[in-house]
């Protein structure tokens, strides 16, 4: 018994592990959208069965800060999941929107034996805003080829 809990922990560390060295090998926000000044993110979690309540997050980034939009999921026992919003903010800034709403799964296991019915399933409720710097945005615009 001892052994499987040595394991468990292993695993959680390996996995805060890589989620550090992925946070501090993002560049920033100015590097990766040179157009975008500041962006906010409002996240909201809801556990569809009930068995737990997590506070909600708000993020507010300037053109500085990292441009890592991946989040751990908030249940502290939930292995492989998260969320990752990185696809959603690129869209978004591709094409200047200005908001971006929306719900994603976690698809982590709540169990170190990654059984199917240990699946985590907490929705991730998200609300991005976004900022663009418009001299920024008019120069980038006069250098696409015609």
């Amino acid at each position: 018994m001892r052994s499987e809990s040595k394991k468990a922990e292993n695993l959680f560390r390996q996995q805060r592990d890589a989620w550090r060295r992925a946070y501090e090998d993002a560049h920033s926000v100015r590097e990766r959208f040179p157009t975008l000044e500041h962006l906010v993110l409002d996240l909201t979690f809801t556990d569809v069965t009930g068995f737990g309540t997590y506070s909600p997050q708000k993020r507010s980034l300037s053109a500085s800060a990292k441009a890592f939009f991946a989040f751990a999921c908030p249940r502290t026992l939930c292995l492989d999941g998260g969320f990752d919003l990185d696809p959603i903010i690129l869209t978004m800034v591709d094409a200047d929107r200005l908001t971006s709403t929306g719900v994603l799964q976690c698809h982590g296991y709540v169990d170190p034996s990654r059984a199917e019915n240990a699946r985590c399933l907490l929705q991730l409720q998200y609300r991005l805003q976004a900022r663009y710097d418009a001299a920024q945005a008019s120069r980038s615009s006069q250098r696409t080829p015609a």
